[in-house]
């Protein structure tokens, strides 16, 4: 028996997990970097170009008009610095594509160092530890999910760290546990900025077949009074999640369960929250994805300008069809089963979008 070789296949294994673990945390985000454009290669250092175009005409405001969705560009890069560590980072910005105004603006800016055994270190806004568990329904085209505190204070959750988190300072890494599957777990760290505290964090997931467990916890306290949050009140969140399979190949399902204090100030509601994420999607062979989801997200106390609690409540159902391997075109609609929808506090609406996607 040639051990030689056993060790070597092992070693190359290990490798390719680790790979993996540092890539499975974002999903979402590896999904349009699949379709990256490689601009340069010298056989040490890359830069290629990423991201998407779309528009859709929705009646999410109450009447139909065209929008853009989500669009947005991104340059990617990585240098071989010896000893198997790398250099990499991304810019990446949002572009709206239907109108003047603040036709651009950052989403994501870092850099950092990874090495196969010592996992990754990134500095600059970027993805969150707590979207490590979240991450996992975040993928309808028009009603992206925002019922688990990723997307706090009605923006993209840089200030909270729960989402695109700004100024931050993240740690990744993961073990290869052989038949008994795989460990991938984060830290992260955000200082004092603006009304904001030092907040701290971290995320554990474990996978093992096509099966995906995660948690997650990130939070910190405020240092004057700010969204209607009070001095010393902290804003925070825990997420649980699980899910089966890949989207857009074959059979997925996906479920998160959170529970979040303030995230929702100045969008939703002041005070503590509970919110549900789960998603059953198909994709076949032809490029077609079928999927459905339910979700809500309800505050643990009465609102006091409600004289209620606030309850918000989706079904939401589509279908993707891929045109060639960079163009989507897609259906979503939204049915409204609580009484309130995101910021419109008191009001629930039903909701259509049509849409195409081209991937740069």
């Amino acid at each position: 028996m040639d051990w030689g070789a056993i060790k070597n296949q092992t070693q190359v294994r290990l490798r390719l997990m680790k790979k993996s673990l540092l890539a499975v945390a974002i999903p979402a985000i590896l999904a349009t970097q699949a379709q990256a454009v490689e601009l340069y290669n010298d056989g040490k250092s890359t830069l290629t170009l990423g991201g998407h175009i779309t528009v859709m005409v929705d009646d999410k405001s109450g009447d139909a008009e065209l929008n853009d969705g989500t669009s947005r560009i991104n340059l990617a890069f990585d240098t071989q610095l010896g000893n198997g560590f790398t250099g990499y980072g991304k810019v990446e910005q949002a572009v709206n594509l239907v109108e003047s105004g603040d036709g651009f603006k950052s989403r994501l800016g870092y850099v950092g160092v990874k090495h196969d055994d010592y996992g990754s270190l990134t500095m600059g806004k970027q993805w969150g530890v707590f979207y490590d568990a979240e991450v996992v329904t975040d993928y309808p085209f028009a009603f992206y999910a925002d019922h688990g505190g990723i997307y706090s204070f009605g923006a993209d959750g840089g200030e909270s760290g729960m989402g695109r988190a700004d100024k931050a300072v993240v740690y990744r890494n993961g073990f290869d546990l052989g038949n008994a599957g795989a460990l991938e777990y984060g830290l992260q760290w955000q200082g004092t900025n603006g009304a904001f505290d030092d907040r701290f964090g971290g995320s554990l997931a474990y996978l093992i077949g096509d099966f995906r467990f995660a948690t997650a916890y990130y939070g910190g306290d405020v240092n004057e009074e700010v969204y209607g949050i009070a001095k010393g009140e902290s804003v925070d969140g825990t997420a649980f999640s699980v899910a089966y399979g890949t989207w857009g190949k074959g059979f997925y399902a996906a479920a998160t369960y959170s529970l979040v204090d303030n995230t929702e100030a100045g969008y939703r509601f002041v005070g503590e929250g509970e919110g549900f994420e789960s998603t059953v999607a198909y994709g076949t062979e032809n490029g077609h994805i079928f999927h459905a989801g339910y979700r809500f997200m309800d505050s643990k106390d009465v609102i006091q300008e409600l004289g209620r609690k606030y309850s918000e409540e989706d079904f939401i159902f589509g279908v993707a069809k891929s045109l060639t391997n960079r163009m989507q075109t897609f259906v979503e609609y939204r049915i409204s089963m609580g009484d309130d929808t995101g910021s419109a506090i008191g009001v629930s609406d039903n909701a259509f979008a049509i849409g195409l996607r081209y991937y740069l």
